[in-house]
Parts: C-alpha cells; structure tokens; sequence
C-alpha cells in the first residue's frame, strides 16, 4: 500500500474545497490536463509530457486499489479516501455523474479531517503546489498524518 496527497480542482483554486466535497461525494478522484493527452495508460514515455504533469502518470501506471490518497485544499489536509478502482479515462467530462475530469479513480472509506480535527486552528498546513505526488518519505508530514489518521 502507497500513500498519496492530491488536489481536486479544476485550475479553480476558488473552489477547491467545493470540487473536492463534490468529487469525493461522488466516490471518485481524478485529475485533468490543460490539454487532453489521451488515456494515460497508452503513454509509456514521461517525455512527452510537459514536466510539470509527469508525475500524472503516476495516477495511471503506479496508484493502486488499496492506496490511501490525502486530499489537499487551500493547503490544508481535506479528507483522506481509499482507492477502491482501477483507472479510467472518459473522452468527455461528466458533471452530471459527479466527476469533471477525464482521468479518475473511485474511492471509498472517505473520512474527512474536520470531523477529525474539529478546530480548524489546529489544522495543519501542509504546502502542496503541484496537483498529485506519491509519498515516499515515511519521516515527512503528510506520510506521518496519514499513519495517525483514525
């Protein structure tokens, strides 16, 4: 099992905490490119990517059923979810099934921190300023809230 942070707004940061509330109550996380590259599991080479949504990738190829995936908004922790799916790709976003993006994942067992920590003064910031990333540090801070989680 790997451990995941991600954000899940559309380039629509205003409303991060809004898109992330509708998608995981939806039961899915996903993510979307500027420009639509297609189903990712068809791209093998990472160079064709920009850099900046390389790790993209990663969602398709290296994310897993069983992951559990911390969701950031407004750097703060949000909810953390479980992969329960394998990835899809979809031509054309959905609003009406809950999803506004291309590359997605079903989730369950969605536990969200302000139920956890009810006094947002004493929420954590954690800085997250790309859209996914594996957490490979087990010493680091997102890792480390993910282990405490309840």
């Amino acid at each position: 099992m790997a451990f995941w942070r991600m954000q899940l707004h559309p380039d629509d940061s205003g409303r991060g905490s809004r898109h992330s509330a509708e998608s995981l109550s939806a039961g899915f996380i996903g993510l979307d490119f500027g420009q639509d590259r297609g189903d990712m599991t068809l791209i093998q080479n990472p160079a064709i990517l920009p850099q900046g949504e390389r790790d993209y990738l990663d969602f398709a190829h290296r994310m897993v059923v069983g992951d559990k995936v911390l969701i950031i908004a407004h750097n703060f922790p949000f909810a953390l979810a479980t992969v329960a799916g394998e990835y899809n790709y979809i031509r054309t976003p959905v609003p009406e099934l809950g999803v506004w993006f291309r590359h997605f994942r079903r989730v369950s067992d969605v536990k969200y921190y302000g139920d956890w920590v009810t006094n947002a003064a004493d929420w954590q910031r954690l800085i997250m300023t790309d859209a996914i990333s594996i957490l490979n540090d087990p010493t680091g801070q997102s890792y480390r809230l993910i282990q405490a989680w309840p």
